[in-house]
């Protein structure tokens, strides 16, 4: 019968033996992991290459006076990579440090780059060089839409002019808007607020968005008295105060919570909630009949409103 040690030890060995076929295992799954992500790495710097090779053999076995613009991705996956024709001979791509090269055939001559490029062949010589676009104001083509195109466009001052607008024209386009181009786009709308005030400033103020700016104090969860002065009050549905403005100090006091940054505003309709909207029509603050008081944003206390 083996002892209590060599069965201790027989474990021992049996353990190390089965960490190290875990081990193993992890290792060898890992391994194939990094190696097919190599391999696609590879492929992709590959297929890259493949793509504008193909651009070149097609202008190869055309006649002379083709002209081609073709697009090379700025990104692959969301990756950067490098590209770059050396001494008109290596088409060269470099994505993640995987670097595949193709060599190029007799009588090709230029670079490409991300973005847009390229391609003629002329006399048997094939040409690449990277594509900018003409200026809209030698483009032949009326990027604004008012039947004038070019320098017959009065937005046009020369051939170089990128802006074929023309801030006065009756049109409003292109990049005109209502900060930079009233006479085309006219005034920029002004949001819609709601205030309340005094005879000299304002004591409240709702903003489109659901901010209240207070130019007092806010007090919740207390019993809104009144005073002499002048205030807006709002009361509940057997005529006690919920809620009181006071119009010359700008304080505010309700006998509910305030409760901020609501994204669900849900006046029930039933209800004598007072209700403030903005100029879509969708409810930004209210008060219920409890005397709580809901609001989109946030409140501001001793501001400007």
């Amino acid at each position: 019968m083996p002892s209590k040690s060599q069965s201790a030890m027989e474990f021992i060995v049996l353990a190390s033996f089965m960490l190290v076929v875990i081990l193993g295992f992890f290792a060898f799954t890992s391994s194939n992991i990094l190696e097919a992500r190599e391999e696609g790495n590879r492929k992709t710097s590959k297929d890259i290459a493949d793509f504008v090779y193909q651009e070149i053999e097609t202008a190869k076995s055309v006649n002379d006076g083709y002209v081609r613009v073709f697009s090379i991705p700025q990104t692959v996956n969301g990756i950067n990579f490098s590209i770059n024709i050396t001494d008109d001979t290596e088409l060269i791509v470099d994505y993640l440090d995987n670097e595949h090269v193709r060599f190029l055939p007799s009588n090709v001559t230029g670079n490409v780059s991300k973005g847009f490029n390229e391609i003629r062949k002329i006399n048997g010589v094939v040409y690449l060089s990277p594509f900018r676009p003409p200026p809209e104001c030698n483009d032949l083509i009326d990027n604004d839409g008012d039947g004038k195109s070019d320098m017959l466009d009065t937005g046009c001052q020369n051939l170089q002019d990128e802006d074929e607008t023309d801030c006065g024209d009756a049109r409003c386009e292109g990049g005109e808007g209502c900060t930079g181009c009233i006479a085309d786009c006219g005034s920029c709308p002004i949001p819609a607020r709601f205030f309340m005030r005094n005879v000299l400033n304002n004591v409240i103020n709702f903003d489109e968005n659901g901010n209240v700016i207070l130019k007092g104090i806010f007090q919740d969860n207390t019993n809104p008295s009144t005073t002499a002065n002048d205030e807006f009050i709002v009361k509940g549905n057997v005529g006690e105060n919920i809620a009181v403005v006071n119009l010359v100090t700008g304080n505010m006091v309700i006998s509910g919570s305030l409760q901020q940054n609501q994204q669900n505003m849900d006046p029930q309709g039933t209800s004598d909630d007072f209700i403030v909207k903005n100029s879509a029509g969708n409810t930004v603050a209210y008060i219920d009949e409890d005397g709580n008081f809901y609001i989109k944003g946030i409140l501001t206390q001793n501001g400007n409103p």
